[in-house]
């Protein structure tokens, strides 16, 4: 092969890399406008989601019964305390952490038998708890709380 083949044989080469590489990067620009598009609409959907949980949380502090009619999900098992007791404790902590209570998922919830209330009743215990998970951020499964009490000045 002669320098003038070589030479032909790499410019070849080297504009064919060049048109490949144009190609991808207009692939990549028409790509990334398909999911920018496609972004907005889920923003859009998350904006009007967001006002309904809004709006849904609004109607949660006007009625406390609503904790009461609030279905108990397939799946969850519940120790020592009852439906009525499970709906509150969701409730609240879908209202205290912001989160709609269709986007939490509740395992379990269990009486401890073991805690000790102070001058204090279960729904606010209930409600403390929950404050301490969200805040701290650990699963109330991994906190213990041995005793609640209520310091009166």
């Amino acid at each position: 092969m002669t320098f003038s083949e070589a030479l032909n044989v790499s410019a070849t080469g080297f504009i064919v890399v060049l048109i490949i590489l144009a190609l991808l990067a207009c692939i990549i620009v028409v790509l990334s406008k398909a999911i920018r598009l496609f972004d907005k609409d889920n923003k859009k959907a998350n904006e009007k989601e967001k006002k309904n949980s809004a709006n849904n949380s609004e109607s949660v502090k006007a009625n406390p019964a609503t904790a009461q009619t609030t279905q108990i999900p397939a799946g969850l098992e519940l120790y020592k305390t009852s439906e009525k007791t499970a709906a509150t404790i969701m409730a609240i902590v879908s209202h205290e952490s912001g989160i709609p209570l269709e986007r939490l998922a509740f395992s379990s919830i269990k009486l401890v038998d073991d805690l000790e209330l102070y001058k204090t009743d279960d729904k606010t215990a209930a409600t403390i708890m929950a404050i301490v998970s969200h805040q701290s951020g650990i699963p109330l499964d991994r906190l213990a709380f041995k005793s609640i009490k209520l310091i009166e000045k």
